[in-house]
Formats: structure tokens, sequence, C-alpha cells
């Protein structure tokens, strides 16, 4: 708020949901404006926004399977109501129960130009029984890939030097059989979207559950398989 103002922030329960409220005494967006904040690349910053920070909000509330609320008046403020379900042990125990049984024994290149991810990703991998190679971009990446072999692919796509769009399309070019899973803050919207970068088998978007990784992964393992 360049003007300056008041942003409050609250935390409750209400029923079978839990509710983050973020309330601001700024300015407040018109109607023209606030139907169309979620969009992705949507800002009224000019150079200084990038039109992502509520699309990616946006798309990992839904896929928490929660829903967003905004209040805004013009020269008032504006409310940001976050609401998220309660998950409970019953619906946890069912979810594991769908989820087919991981693979062990894999070789994994986990590429992401954030140590956090990868370090997170490997570790959740490792757990299961499987060996882990990371990099921190596509070229690193596909120079790992030459030295080894893998069963499995797992790519960013935005990075520095080399993208994961660009990794995909050569590891493909090289190996036809090499499953390749796209991680990315943009999977909601690229999903939405239809868009799929050649080379690229299934798009998770971040953050991505255990459930959803163990999923895609034991399905592309018995899609490939089938083909051979």
């Amino acid at each position: 708020m360049s003007e300056g103002g008041t942003i409050t922030l609250k935390t409750f329960q209400d029923g079978q949901e839990v509710i983050l409220e973020v309330a601001d005494t700024g300015t407040g967006m018109r109607y023209e404006v606030l139907k169309r904040a979620m969009e992705p690349f949507f800002t009224t910053k000019e150079e200084r926004g990038t039109g992502m920070g509520l699309a990616m909000v946006y798309g990992s509330l839904q896929r928490h399977e929660g829903e967003l609320e905004v209040e805004s008046e013009v020269g008032k403020g504006t409310t940001f109501r976050f609401r998220i379900p309660v998950q409970t042990e019953v619906q946890n125990i069912a979810e594991t129960l769908e989820v087919e049984p991981f693979p062990s024994g894999l070789r994994f290149l986990v590429v992401d130009d954030e140590q956090r991810v990868r370090d997170m990703v490997g570790e959740f991998l490792r757990r299961q029984g499987s060996a882990v190679e990371t990099a921190a971009n596509g070229r690193e990446a596909l120079e790992k890939f030459h030295q080894s072999e893998f069963d499995l692919v797992i790519t960013d796509r935005g990075m520095p030097e080399m993208n994961g769009d660009a990794l995909a399309e050569a590891i493909k070019g090289e190996s036809p059989n090499m499953p390749i899973i796209m991680l990315t803050g943009f999977g909601e919207m690229m999903t939405s979207n239809n868009e799929k970068p050649a080379g690229v088998d299934v798009i998770l978007g971040k953050p991505v559950t255990p459930a959803a990784l163990r999923q895609a992964v034991t399905v592309l393992r018995a899609e490939y398989a089938a083909r051979d």
C-alpha cells in the first residue's frame, strides 16, 4: 500500500473449513480489476508486476480443494478469504489405500533451480527406496543424463541456462521411452490451458503432495511397461 494503511490477518475454523482472512485498508479494487485479479499475467503494476502472484496462490489453493473469496471497495480496502477443508484421519487413510504401492529400486533424475525443492523431492523418493541424482538446471541435468542410467526424470520448467521444455525435448529425442514429469508452479495454469511441452508426459503443480507424486510415477511406469 503505497499510501499507507493497515493489514489484518485472522485465522479461525468454520465447521469443516479452516479460514485465513487477509484484509487491508488500502485503495481497494474497481470491479473491472477485481474480476480479472486471478488471471495469470494480469497486473496493474506495469513493469513492477508479473501478474502471477494471485494466480499461483489460487492454483495452490485449488490443489488443496480450497476456495478463495474476495471483497473489495474502492477507497476502503480489500479482504481475501481463503477457505481450506479440514482433512480428517479417515479421509487420509482412504486416500492412502487408493494409491498404488510405489515402485522400488527406481533411479530418478530430479531437476530444479531451487535447492529446497530438490531436497524435498529427493528425500521423498529416497524414502521409497529409489536412487536420486539432482541437477540445478537443464544443462547440468543433460550432462548427468548422459553419464548415468535413469528410469524417470522430474524437472521444473523455468530454470536458467536450459529450461524444462528444452530439457524434456532433448531427452525424449535421445530416449523416446524415458518418462518425464514436469513439476512446476505453473502446473495449474498449464493443465487448464491444455498446455504440455514436447517430451513431457505428466504435469504436476507446486506444491506437490506425496500422493500426487506417487500416483504420477506409478501410472507412468505402468503405461511405459505396457508399451514394451
